[in-house]
């Protein structure tokens, strides 16, 4: 295929966006959505409901009033319940989206179709841009919503209306249809592009650039939302501390500790379930928190885990090009019974991964009031 044609085909039906691009913004356009369709909702409730009241003032409870009510109360409902998804759960408020956008067309059509004979499709013209520039998805599904409703414009235009006003309207709707085909695509570039670099921005703020995990604040804003919900099962917080990093900066310099740094944060991130949330806290220490744990042998698993993976030496050599192999302590705190909010729980992990390191690192400890439980890591010897 011509190279020009191809990419006209690809502005059209994804507004130059590539796939995999599109599919990694997606959670962020939900969010978008779901501040457009709020604002929205309101507006046109409003509008709606002015032609209701309108309808009834010039021509008495008829048909008409009660068709510009129902619609009304239609748009009522997916008001309130568009107004009850909090943003956690934004991505899933794209399907809504196109029920909302699809009511109101089907609203100005039966308007400009049937309501008003006499009257050309203004408002449902003024309503299609608006769904056609405002939403953030593919141009090709915006334009199937469209183009549906489109047909629909017409079918009820011939219909109910003289040849002139049909003519009219056709007229209309095809100077719209081509143009929409070229504002759409443009606006999503636009959107996408101020969607791609907040993204940047929030990964340069939330993430460490050396090791690639999340900063402290994250974890701990995850920690306090994740508490507030565990009501029903126990949580688990690790405070992690290389062991005797001052040496390997001195012997073999700081690229050389940086290298350690990341050995350790992909040996962290290896050895922890996925839904856990790691984050560098500072310096040498290390920061996990697993919100779901089953029984106290799943953490001494996974601390085991993680302390093996540090412990491997022939990896250790191949990653970081460093002769000698890092160890780790490590301090566990289980929620609710080391504590009921990040604070407590970080102090906690903290006093007991002290405890590990004067007993002789290398080494993990689990929280207990009553006294620090150490589960000592095994040697073998040949």
């Amino acid at each position: 295929m011509d190279r020009k044609p191809h990419e006209l085909i690809q502005f059209v039906l994804y507004g130059s966006i590539d796939k995999k691009i599109y599919e990694e913004a997606k959670c962020v356009t939900g969010k978008s959505n779901l501040r457009t369709l709020r604002k929205l909702t309101v507006v046109s409730m409003i509008l709606f409901f002015l032609a209701g009241i309108f309808y009834l003032l010039t021509a008495g409870i008829c048909g008409r009033f009660v068709c510009c009510m129902f619609i009304s109360g239609a748009l009522g409902i997916v008001a309130y319940v568009t107004l009850g998804i909090p943003y956690s759960r934004a991505k899933y408020c794209l399907p809504l989206v196109y029920v909302y956008s699809a009511i109101i067309l089907l609203a100005t059509v039966l308007m400009c179709g049937i309501i008003n004979d006499h009257v050309s499709c203004v408002s449902y013209i003024a309503c299609a841009v608006i769904f056609m520039m405002i939403f953030t998805d593919l141009p090709w599904h915006m334009f199937i919503l469209a183009g549906s409703t489109e047909f629909l414009m017409i079918l009820t235009s011939a219909m109910n209306k003289s040849t002139k006003m049909f003519e009219y309207d056709l007229l209309n709707i095809f100077i719209f249809g081509v143009a929409s085909l070229f504002l759409c695509p443009y606006m999503m570039q636009i959107k996408f592009a101020d969607i791609l670099t907040r993204r940047r921005i929030e990964h340069e703020r939330d993430i460490d650039s050396l090791t690639q995990l999340y900063h402290k604040d994250v974890v701990r804003r995850t920690v306090n939302e994740t508490l507030q919900l565990s009501a029903f099962h126990d949580c688990a917080l690790m405070f992690l501390d290389v062991d005797n990093f001052k040496h390997f900066n001195d012997t073999y310099g700081h690229a050389a500790g940086d290298a350690i740094l990341k050995y350790i944060a992909d040996s962290i991130r290896q050895g922890c379930p996925d839904i856990a949330t790691i984050g560098r806290y500072g310096g040498d220490e290390f920061i996990a928190f697993l919100p779901e744990v089953d029984d106290i042998y799943q953490i001494q698993k996974t601390a085991q885990g993680i302390l093996d993976l540090v412990d491997d030496r022939e990896r250790c050599l191949r990653v970081t090009d460093v002769p000698e192999c890092p160890s780790l302590s490590i301090g566990i705190a289980i929620y609710p019974s080391a504590g009921r909010s990040y604070q407590e729980l970080v102090t906690a992990a903290d006093k007991v991964l002290y405890q590990v390191k004067n007993s002789g690192k290398n080494n993990y400890g689990i929280y207990d009031p009553t006294g620090t439980n150490y589960l000592k890591k095994v040697h073998f010897s040949y």
